[in-house]
């Protein structure tokens, strides 16, 4: 009975990074369109739950799944890869976020239409592209855990994710590109 709560709560976690990666791309999406500083402030609200339901989701990712590791898993390799994937997961987070949170404090000091520095802030494709792996590798790591493939597999698995996600992201960065270029 343990065990199935502990695999409910880690599914639960598991949705809940779903919820706080599309919560953050679709912040993201509205954030590049915003044409004044009080559209931006309220997206970067909504950026402010991601920050909070994105770590409640990682502990309920890892506790549960630490104690079913210990209760009838013991050290796979699709489990150290996967536990690999999620410290990736969460430094490419941390990154985008502490990025996210100054242009915030930015966002915060400031009225009326956005600046140009601000603007070219927001639309760096560096926020996308992290949301754009993260997303990724964590359908890597669901992968991994449904099809539970040897050392090899797993590597591949979060290899392939880590590069769909780059790859899922490049038209952005070309279309950053395009206005340097004219």
């Amino acid at each position: 009975m343990f065990y199935s709560i502990a695999l409910f709560l880690h599914i639960v976690g598991a949705l809940g990074m779903f919820a706080a990666l599309a919560l953050e791309g679709t912040s993201l999406f509205y954030l590049r369109r915003s044409v004044t500083v009080e559209q931006a402030h309220s997206w970067m609200n909504v950026l402010g739950l991601v920050q909070r339901l994105g770590p409640v989701s990682l502990v309920l990712i890892l506790l549960p799944g630490f104690y079913m590791m210990a209760t009838v898993w013991g050290g796979v390799p699709w489990i150290a890869v996967a536990l690999a994937a999620i410290v990736l997961i969460a430094v490419l987070g941390a990154f985008s976020g502490i990025r996210l949170a100054a242009i915030g404090r930015t966002v915060k000091s400031e009225t009326g239409p956005l600046s140009p520095v601000l603007r070219r802030q927001l639309s760096r494709p560096l926020f996308w592209t992290s949301v754009q792996m993260r997303t990724m590798i964590v359908l890597g790591v669901v992968f991994l855990m449904v099809v539970k493939p040897d050392l090899a597999g797993s590597l591949a698995t979060i290899g392939v994710a880590s590069v769909l996600g780059l790859l899922l992201a490049l038209p952005l960065w070309q279309r950053s590109q395009e206005p340097a270029a004219a």
